[in-house]
């Protein structure tokens, strides 16, 4: 009876010691919030127990619930306009405190002047998926190096003699293509699309021999095809069941099923990679890689030769370099296949809506191909640079982006540093996160004529022009500045090249109406603005509902 007594006195203590610590976190919070409030910085009505909260449920009623997190901030923004391009949001315990930039001016002065680092809240997100400190979310001097060793891989001139590879896996998309237009039935291209890419980012980034060339099977992924490799499923659960907007929920989140499974993905993943390090390093210590070509040599091969340039050889790596090497392989192959799938799909889905754009994107194709579709792989392998002849392709690739941002930006303010509106109002950045929203940058009406018009043109015309973008910055899927995406001149590629292979032999329409009805969506809201195809969190942003859509094969194609 004493033992009994005396756990409920501890029980009690517990649970009065972690209200108090949440109401001392809460009135810290909130403390900024009035502090920032009284020196007159923007933000939405602002209640002092619940901060901005009230704010969303009258937002979030006319989204989708699964609706992309931006998209969400995206309306805050617009129903608030008292600031020049920013404004502050107080969400705890949801969320750090946060300044939301909409305008590119500031965007640039977040990210290219001040170049602030990124928080560490980042952190635990990312290294479930990338299983350590990736280079997205590094800061300094760590980051610097990191940069240093994968940057040249990720180099036009190198990007270009992967081409072959870049081929070879979207003839295998082409093919799964055919076959779901023979079948004539509802599929989801954003699926098949990120296993295509998985295919694409895993072979350039540690495979390394040119698979047309070789039977041996573990030169490729196989996802399109089998699904049967390790490192390519692991990492498509592992963004399943932990990067979805949706699933906030701690009971989900944290359960312990989830944590296993996250866990076995994390060291399936490692294993895997580890292997292949070894393999690569066995290769370079017999100077293997130095009598292949540029093509037949992965990323990793590079990196490897790089971190050796000014070290003694060993009879393995370093512990340290296996457990640096296998995080930024994993953030590769994440936001590798990830963002370019969402890109291309969208980039089939606008055309498909756009009859002139994509009948001049056909004839562009036509002129640098020749009439035959089937030669235009051929073609390609043969002269990599055509790929740099098609400016309008470029144009839809870029307006598509535009259009559809498969992330926004994301840094940490800094103590005594301000950020400043076109006013010359300073704006404190210290705690806050600086969330640079760029769905609401690349459709904002000051920079952008049409702002929501799919008008590829506007990238083909000079600075005289009233569609030509005239602000730096106001355009930046890949960020702006130092640390824009390193992988941004293979992100265009894959997508040139898909849209030279697929535009010309197949027709791509939409089935959200047909879908809807089959899985009775007829409650709730299901478009954003008009936009059955909105974008939902799913490690990138990615359409609604996978994309389900009909196919089929042009006739004489």
């Amino acid at each position: 009876m004493v033992l009994v007594k005396l756990l409920g006195q501890l029980a009690g203590s517990i649970c009065v010691g972690l209200l108090s610590y949440f109401l001392w976190r809460l009135y810290n919070a909130r403390l900024v919030f009035w502090r920032l409030k009284k020196l007159g910085m923007p933000m939405p009505p602002w209640n002092p127990v619940l901060g901005h909260l009230l704010v969303l449920p009258a937002i979030i009623k006319h989204l989708p619930k699964d609706v992309q997190q931006s998209w969400i901030f995206r309306c805050t923004a617009r129903d608030f306009e008292a600031s020049d391009g920013l404004h502050y949001i107080d969400l705890w315990p949801f969320a750090m405190p946060m300044i939301l930039v909409t305008d590119p001016l500031i965007a640039n002065e977040v990210c290219v002047e001040h170049d602030f680092g990124k928080p560490e809240m980042l952190k635990p997100f990312f290294s479930t998926i990338v299983g350590g400190d990736g280079m997205f979310t590094m800061n300094g001097a760590e980051w610097k190096k990191s940069h240093a060793l994968f940057a040249p891989g990720f180099a036009e001139r190198v990007i270009l003699e992967r081409m072959g590879q870049v081929v070879g896996e979207c003839e295998v998309y082409v093919e799964r293509l055919r076959n779901e237009a023979n079948k004539g039935e509802i599929f989801s291209l954003d699926e098949l699309t990120c296993d295509y890419m998985m295919d694409v980012i895993g072979t350039i980034t540690l495979k390394y021999v040119e698979f047309a060339l070789t039977q041996d099977m573990n030169v490729r992924f196989h996802s399109l095809t089998s699904r049967s490799d390790p490192l390519a499923s692991a990492m498509r659960d592992q963004i399943n069941i932990h990067v979805r907007d949706e699933h906030m929920n701690p009971i989900k989140r944290y359960s312990p099923f989830q944590l296993y499974k996250e866990h076995r993905n994390s060291h399936i993943m490692d294993s895997y990679i580890t292997s292949e390090l070894h393999k690569r390093y066995t290769d370079y210590l017999s100077s293997a890689t130095n009598s292949k070509s540029l093509a037949d040599k992965s990323i990793i091969d590079l990196v490897i030769a790089d971190h050796m340039r000014d070290r003694p050889a060993s009879a393995t790596l370093d512990t340290d370099f296996i457990k640096w090497a296998c995080a930024q392989i994993r953030l590769f192959l994440f936001v590798g296949h990830d963002s370019t799938a969402s890109t291309i799909v969208y980039s089939l889905y606008l055309l498909s809506k756009n009859p002139s754009a994509l009948a001049r994107l056909r004839d562009e194709h036509t002129k640098v191909f020749g009439p035959d579709v089937s030669t235009a792989p051929s073609a390609l392998r043969a002269n990599p640079r055509l790929i740099n002849q098609l400016p309008f392709t470029t144009a839809v690739i870029k307006e598509t982006l535009r259009l559809f941002p498969p992330a926004g930006g994301f840094r940490g303010g800094e103590p005594g540093t301000y950020i400043t509106d076109s006013h010359g109002k300073r704006y404190p950045t210290e705690g806050t996160g600086l969330n640079v929203l760029h769905n609401c940058i690349h459709r904002n009406p000051r920079y952008w004529p049409q702002p929501d018009a799919f008008v590829p043109e506007r990238w083909l015309v000079g600075p005289e022009h009233e569609l030509y973008p005239r602000t730096k910055g106001a355009w930046r899927p890949f960020e702006y500045g130092t640390r824009n995406c390193p992988g941004q001149t293979l992100v265009m590629l894959d997508a040139k090249v898909t849209l030279v292979l697929v535009a010309r032999e197949f027709d791509v329409r939409d089935a959200y109406g047909e879908w809807d009805a089959e899985n009775r969506r007829e409650g709730g809201v299901k478009d954003v603005d008009g936009e059955r195809a909105y974008q939902v969190g799913k490690g990138s942003a990615h359409p609604s509902d996978g994309f389900p859509c009909r196919i089929e094969q042009r006739v004489g194609s």
